[in-house]
């Protein structure tokens, strides 16, 4: 096993991202409300068996990476170099003689605990372990725009990370390309393999690098999926918390209303029909209304926004005023109370969404794009407060009052019942994450 051995980790983010098409290196970017290179990196952090972690960055990045990685213990960030083998040999020669090296790139976040852990124990045995996975594609070798060869694919494997390395052995290859002037190497297993066998650990088609803005649209649809599986690190109590429901008075919302107060939290009811009656589609009473709560409550734990028209009508039948208030309500006035709504740090704004916000549903166009646009601005909203948890919620076909008013032939069977909704709501109000969007399904 791995565990009397010294083990470190790199992972590459000395990137500039030229294929991405933006003025920050893709590294940077968010993907569901956190830094690419941090969900990279709590893929390795939270196995707790790296002994030194080194990140490599652009020197006018150092600060901000500093700083973003403050809570983390034993992490060193050091300038990297022009290159991704200058970087890889910077980093390399900062390390503290480890027994085995892994090195990663920062732009791969969805890389899984088993090729983490079969890469290291690879290293061990064979001392050079390269990640691959099969090509699903036809290959085609070409010479000046024809096609002279088309070979077997099934001897052909793309190369991913991690890659894994006794360290004396990836330390001295990398010397000996820089006395031999091989300056420009795109990969540390190339240097390796004059003198060492590389073994191959399976990699997974879900370990993408994300290297343009489709890549980020892909990994926002692969991070989407893995949270249907999410399982929630339920840890706080709700214990004495206030939280404010927006459209208290409906179904989701009156489930939501019973859930917190098993949870023995006090909740704040909002809508046209509540205690604290307010317009959200005007902000004057959004304002209002969060005055008086601040003035009797001070800052409170929490948003929810529960609060939705659904209108089923074709462009060409829908009237002027019914666009209008599904946009209001919607969007609207879900923008209104989380500008106005005073929550304190550590606090909770969840937004809740629809499983139609995927694509523009025939008869409901004007409903389905409203919550999009939810799922935008919550994304927006969570980098934008960071001292606060902020998600979006976004159940499947559920079993309102609302919708059966325009379905009225569906089989409740086949419907997502709304205490499943509110108890995934209360879930969320008990973990610690930020910038997600959550499906509940049936």
């Amino acid at each position: 096993m791995y565990k009397n051995k010294k083990i470190a980790l790199i992972l590459l983010m000395g990137g500039v991202g030229n294929r991405f098409s933006s003025d920050i290196p893709k590294q940077f970017y968010n993907l569901s409300g956190k830094k690419i290179y941090i969900r990279t990196l709590d893929a390795f952090y939270k196995l707790n068996i790296f002994d030194e972690i080194v990140l490599p960055c652009k020197k006018e990045y150092i600060p901000q990476v500093k700083e973003d990685l403050k809570a983390y213990k034993n992490i060193k960030v050091i300038e990297g170099g022009s290159t991704r083998q200058k970087s890889s040999y910077q980093a390399l020669k900062s390390l503290n003689n480890p027994n085995i090296v892994v090195i990663h790139d920062s732009v791969r976040p969805f890389v899984s605990k088993k090729i983490i852990i079969e890469n290291i124990l690879a290293a061990i045995k064979y001392k050079a372990v390269d990640t691959c996975i099969n090509s699903t594609d036809t290959l085609v070798i070409t010479h000046e725009n024809f096609i002279k060869n088309i070979p077997n694919r099934n001897i052909f494997l793309r190369g991913q990370t991690p890659q894994s390395f006794e360290y004396k052995l990836i330390l001295s290859a990398h010397e000996k390309a820089i006395k031999n002037n091989i300056l420009n190497k795109t990969d540390d297993c190339q240097l390796v393999l004059e003198n060492n066998k590389v073994f191959i650990v399976n990699g997974d088609e879900n370990n993408i690098k994300i290297t343009t803005k489709l890549d980020l649209f892909l990994a926002e649809q692969l991070l989407r999926l893995k949270l249907e599986k999410v399982t929630f690190n339920i840890k706080n109590k709700l214990d004495n918390k206030i939280f404010a429901i927006i459209g208290a008075s409906g179904d989701i919302g009156s489930e939501i209303r019973k859930e917190l107060e098993k949870q023995n939290a006090k909740a704040l009811l909002i809508s046209r029909n509540s205690y604290y009656k307010t317009d959200i589609t005007k902000y004057s009473d959004v304002k209002r209304t969060f005055n008086l709560i601040y003035k009797k409550y001070g800052k409170i734990d929490g948003l929810i926004n529960a609060s939705g028209l659904l209108v089923v009508k074709t462009v060409d039948k829908i009237k002027e005023k019914e666009i209008d208030e599904i946009i209001k309500v919607n969007l609207l006035g879900l923008i209104y109370v989380c500008k106005y709504a005073k929550i304190k740090d550590g606090g909770h704004i969840i937004n809740i969404s629809s499983s139609s916000y995927t694509y523009g549903r025939k008869n409901y166009g004007v409903y389905s794009s409203t919550k999009a646009a939810v799922v935008n601005f919550t994304q927006s909203l969570s980098q934008e407060l960071e001292k606060l948890k902020v998600n979006v919620i976004v159940p499947q076909r559920c079993n309102t009052k609302m919708r059966k008013k325009y379905f009225q032939n569906e089989d409740p069977k086949t419907l997502l019942d709304k205490n499943k909704v509110a108890k995934g709501i209360i879930d969320t109000l008990k973990s610690d994450f930020t910038g997600l969007t959550i499906e509940i399904k049936k």
